[in-house]
């Protein structure tokens, strides 16, 4: 049977990593002189709402070998093999980690390490996209194979309340992110195959909502209404985008600590293709 591992940053609910049988190895948050672990969608109220008024940046650390190491272990114990998804190589060194780990595990042959190219939903996506494959009786080289055919057309589109998180983690510059400021452009980021790019840049939140939309394929195949810190105009977003995919399915989605630490409250849409 193959079985899933994911790191926290692909922030699926604990209603389907209970259903499916998921193993989500958490990273650590350092935030205010405490260090805790990442958890689950729903968990994380208390640290955003000191979060969002102390403007403390927390630092984030990789799980240990070790942690991966006793996943696939378990996993191969059972008499099954394991798809793991890691957060993008380019944002953390969580992917290396559960490489070193793979090759120190009792069987690396069942054991396959994926770098999503993302994080947040388009994890989740890939997962249930595996979940439906091996349920086709699909085997596990088969479906690496689709999975990365999905993630040439898959993307994080989003919007940052403020540019100031970006800017702390060098991620633009600090003249860009005071012009955004002053004079309230909205950049549009997109995260894709690993890359972070600014894909648009909106006068005035009030056309944001929509420019979003507009960067979603008519062909989706998995979309994500996501949200870091359910900021004010998240549920007008999801809203909208009922409106205009009234026949496909969408998924609310909370992004956590790790992630809000680079990017600060946010609105967006995650897709899969």
């Amino acid at each position: 049977m193959i079985k899933i591992i994911v790191d926290s940053t692909a922030y699926i609910p604990k209603d389907f990593i209970e259903k499916n049988d998921i193993t989500v190895v958490p990273l650590k948050v350092l935030y205010m002189d405490k260090e805790f672990v990442e958890g689950l969608p729903g968990t994380y109220d208390e640290f955003f709402a000191s979060f969002t008024q102390t403007k403390i940046f927390p630092k984030t650390s990789q799980p240990s070998p070790e942690d991966f190491i006793n996943a696939y272990n378990k996993v191969i114990d059972e008499g099954n093999e394991a798809i793991v998804f890691t957060i993008s190589a380019s944002l953390s060194g969580t992917n290396s980690v559960a490489n070193l780990a793979k090759a120190e595990c009792k069987n690396p042959e069942k054991i396959s390490v994926v770098d999503s190219l993302s994080t947040g939903q388009n994890i989740w996506g890939y997962c249930m996209e595996v979940i439906d494959k091996a349920k086709e009786g699909w085997n596990r080289e088969q479906i690496l194979e689709y999975i990365a055919s999905l993630q040439v057309n898959s993307q994080i589109c989003f919007v940052p309340d403020s540019l100031e998180y970006l800017k702390k983690g060098g991620r633009i510059g600090k003249v860009s992110a005071v012009l955004g400021s002053l004079l309230q452009i909205k950049p549009i980021l997109t995260f894709k195959q690993g890359t972070l790019l600014c894909a648009k840049k909106v006068f005035g939140a009030a056309k944001v909502i929509s420019e979003l939309i507009s960067m979603i394929p008519k062909n989706v195949k998995r979309l994500f209404a996501i949200h870091i810190a359910n900021t004010k105009h998240f549920e007008q977003l999801h809203q909208k985008m009922i409106e205009k995919f009234p026949d496909t399915t969408i998924y609310e989605g909370e992004l956590g600590p790790v992630v809000a630490s680079h990017i600060g409250p946010a609105i967006g849409v995650c897709y899969i293709c």
